[in-house]
């Protein structure tokens, strides 16, 4: 079992939660690393309704192709993120290069993250712009890190299968978010990809 193409996370909607409220938060909980950064993420989709390839134009640029595990939420996924060169790759290119494969342009959005990570889970508070850089949505993320989804399986995990382990972690993550208002029934179902599609 290879535990590290997964993606464990819970998204919430944050429209009402201010961004200093959520820095408060991670403040009190004692990161150990921060970053804020922005960037533009460019979505391609194809014949199947559950996959798509995601390039995000940045710093440090990466191609992301992403699959639905279950049809009835997002928090349990496939994700294998793809560097690139940040001096040489271009939309255009990777237009090109997923193209061959039947992928199409979807659409655009630009995202400004504020990003914490803990040992076994990072926190990230993004707000989404359109094209014309007009604000879209606030979101919040809490997410096991890739690096330790196999560190966090148990021997029962491993025996029949399962990611229990990680699950529980970040269940345990998600708790730290009550203070701000935020609970497991205010889990988001749909992935930006689904919100933001054409």
């Amino acid at each position: 079992m290879d535990g590290n193409f997964k993606e464990l996370e819970y998204k919430f909607n944050a429209d009402d939660i201010k961004l200093q409220e959520f820095i408060h938060l991670m403040n009190t909980l004692g990161y150990h690393t921060r970053k804020d950064t922005s960037s533009w993420d460019h979505y391609y989709t194809n014949a199947n309704p559950d996959e798509f390839q995601r390039f995000r134009e940045s710093e440090t640029p990466e191609l992301t192709k992403k699959r639905k595990v279950k049809s009835t939420n997002n928090w349990d996924r496939v994700e294998v993120d793809l560097p690139l060169d940040a001096k040489k790759v271009t939309e255009d290119i990777v237009h090109a290069y997923v193209s061959l494969d039947g992928y199409k342009k979807n659409f655009s959005i630009y995202k400004s993250c504020f990003i914490f990570w803990f040992d076994n889970v990072n926190y990230v508070y993004y707000i989404t712009y359109d094209t014309n850089m007009k604000e879209l949505n606030r979101f919040i993320e809490v997410e096991v890190n890739k690096e330790k989804v196999t560190d966090l399986l148990s021997l029962r995990d491993q025996e029949i299968g399962s990611f229990n382990g990680p699950i529980q972690v970040l269940n345990e993550a998600e708790q730290a978010l009550k203070s701000i208002g935020i609970t497991p029934q205010n889990r988001m179902k749909r992935s930006l990809f689904e919100l933001y599609r054409r």
